[in-house]
């Protein structure tokens, strides 16, 4: 009973939100189901994958996410937001 007044409540506060508003809730709303999902799968599953990569493949992929975790997008922001 309380999750439909609840509802009610967020409905009729968006109604009078101009649309920019809107969008901000609606990403506000979206990271919160996100921060919700499980994270991860458990180690014991991704044991099937053990040793599959070569030493070799191994650094090069090292090194691959290592050089691509470093760069910074100044833009990346802008791109989720619009903003």
């Amino acid at each position: 009973m309380q999750q439909v007044s609840v509802r009610k409540q967020i409905n009729r506060k968006l109604e009078i939100m101009p649309i920019e508003m809107q969008r901000k809730v609606l990403i506000y709303i979206d990271s919160l189901s996100k921060s919700s999902l499980p994270y991860g799968v458990s180690g014991k599953k991704l044991s099937q994958f053990a040793g599959v990569l070569t030493e070799e493949n191994a650094k090069e992929l090292t090194l691959i996410i290592e050089e691509g975790c470093e760069r910074i997008d100044g833009n990346e922001w802008y791109i989720l937001t619009g903003y």
